[in-house]
């Protein structure tokens, strides 16, 4: 384990030279969930004005009436908040791990890590947690941050199965969403190894982002309201793909001093 969190901390300080990319990453991230609580927020002040709600139903006319319209657009922006927050998350882990193995080859320092006293499943463990430090760090005071704001407020109460007041919403920010990051980190770890050039990688990259958002993302956002079991499954899939990405990464790796 001290040789995974040494070669990790090689990475974190990898992150800490470009503190330009983790100030946009942690402001983007943070915009995106201020932006769900404000919208949260709006709905619930026209809630609380029924004086507002025959102008609301003339402007927006055919969309059902304001007691029942403000709700449900209340369910709508609470779904695209966790699915924007876990989509975000498995994205930056997808960025920020797609370089790595392929910057250590283009610097000169890959073959002296691969003649290190580590193994090759360490050394790929090392990069994605190291990859994986600062968005962690980001997800966790953003998603938990906007998703307790959002539950504040009444309109939220009939989507409760959705925000920390639900089992299954933990089970989804502490075992779900960490997996899945896992797992796209190692995915995108093997493409920066078997790219050449960072445009090769960031092709690769891309497409695994695009993945992580539609697929991962929205599994761990819609199957929420389907309870903790499901929730536990969707983490333990994460897991078992992560596990198997890393053990084929480490055996890729290991071909490395060939070339």
């Amino acid at each position: 384990m001290r040789q995974v969190l040494h070669i990790a901390q090689r990475e974190w300080l990898e992150q800490r030279r470009q503190p330009v990319m983790l100030t946009v990453i942690g402001t983007t991230f943070g915009l995106l969930g201020s932006l769900c609580v404000v919208n949260l927020w709006l709905l619930q002040r026209l809630a609380d004005r029924p004086d507002l709600h025959e102008n609301l139903a003339t402007l927006l006319p055919g969309l059902g009436a304001p007691d029942t319209l403000l709700p449900s657009l209340a369910g709508t922006v609470i779904g695209v908040a966790n699915w924007l927050l876990f989509g975000q998350f498995l994205g930056i882990a997808a960025v920020l791990s797609g370089h790595s193995v392929l910057h250590d080859r283009q610097t000169g320092a890959l073959p002296f890590l691969l003649l290190a006293p580590v193994t090759r499943l360490q050394l790929l463990l090392g990069k994605v947690f190291g990859a994986l430090g600062p968005s962690l760090l980001i997800y966790g005071a953003v998603t938990l941050s906007t998703a307790l704001l959002l539950s504040t407020q009444p309109l939220a109460a009939p989507y409760a199965d959705r925000l920390p007041t639900s089992a299954a919403w933990w089970v989804a920010f502490l075992l779900g969403g960490p997996s899945w990051a896992v797992f796209v980190a190692s995915l995108c770890a093997l493409i920066s190894h078997a790219s050449h050039d960072v445009r090769t990688a960031q092709q690769g990259v891309w497409f695994v982002v695009l993945f992580a958002s539609f697929v991962c993302g929205i599994a761990l956002t819609v199957l929420l309201p389907e309870g903790v079991w499901v929730q536990l499954g969707v983490a333990a899939l994460g897991a078992l793909a992560a596990l198997g990405t890393l053990t084929l990464g480490a055996q890729l790796i290991s071909r490395e001093l060939s070339r």
